[in-house]
């Protein structure tokens, strides 16, 4: 693991034949990094989930761009309406002109009230509304936690392709290529950490219902799991059983309110 000391974006990287990762980074001091991404579909309708961080706005437009002509990009999946996953929106609409954005009622509500995006070039899904994007099917999924109401998941069930948002996101020692790379225990940590940012809720669930909803996403079966926060994982049963045990003791001490802040200003 390489530690950082500024932002970082990195080149496209596949993950099935159709999907890929633009990943980003974000130094954390006293933590580590945290990963940043957003994902691109290719094919017919190419679609972009979430739009990185708006302090790598160049960056993240170009390797956008080493992937495809913008003025091809049909769609943006908008996860929810935090900073670091729609800090490119206005931007991206300039440049891609045929491009809607993907939301529901209140992620259009709450970007109407901050002053991004554009009415006119909304797409609303209805609850478990399935969308057809480049021949295949993406199911809505609600993620196990998460810290915004108009949080969207989903569910490509063709490749099994499972987007989580910032479920299973893990502040991590330094930059890794592959989640491989990272041991065991430190993947535990990190993703205990990263939650008692943004769903320290999580620890007061019943453990009952957050049993249900994780024996959930393993019946998907997914074969990679995406999050805004975390290198691509292969399969949910390891992430789901962290989060299993982890949560019947507590969230982590270790992140105090200056971790907080720090990570609030790099994303605002």
């Amino acid at each position: 693991m390489t530690p950082i000391e500024h932002p970082i974006s990195l080149p496209a990287a596949a993950i099935t034949n159709d999907w890929s990762v633009l990943p980003a980074w974000l130094p954390v001091p006293g933590l580590g990094a945290l990963p940043v991404n957003a994902f691109l579909l290719k094919g017919r309708e190419p679609m972009l989930v979430d739009t990185g961080l708006a302090s790598l706005s160049g960056d993240f437009i170009g390797r956008l761009e080493a992937e495809l002509d913008l003025e091809d990009l049909r769609w943006i999946w908008l996860s929810h309406t935090d900073a670091d996953h729609i800090g490119n929106l206005n931007r991206l609409l300039s440049a891609a002109p045929n491009a809607q954005v993907i939301t529901n009622f209140l992620g259009a509500g709450k970007m109407g009230m901050m002053g991004v995006g554009a009415a006119e070039r909304l797409r609303l899904l209805e609850p478990g509304e399935v969308l057809e994007v480049s021949g295949r099917r993406l199911h809505q999924v609600r993620p196990p936690y998460y810290d915004a109401p108009e949080t969207m998941g989903f569910l490509d069930s063709d490749e099994r392709v499972l987007f989580t948002v910032d479920a299973f996101g893990a502040l991590l020692p330094g930059m890794v290529g592959d989640i491989a790379e990272v041991p065991a225990a430190t993947l535990r940590e990190g993703l205990v950490g990263w939650s008692s940012i943004d769903a320290p809720w999580l620890a007061h669930m019943d453990g009952m219902a957050l049993a249900a909803i994780l024996n959930h996403l393993n019946d998907l079966a997914p074969a990679h799991v995406l999050s805004g926060h975390l290198p691509v994982a292969r399969g949910i049963d390891g992430l789901t059983g962290i989060i299993r045990s982890a949560y019947g003791r507590g969230t982590s001490d270790a992140v105090g309110p200056e971790h907080i802040a720090h990570i609030e200003a790099a994303i605002g």
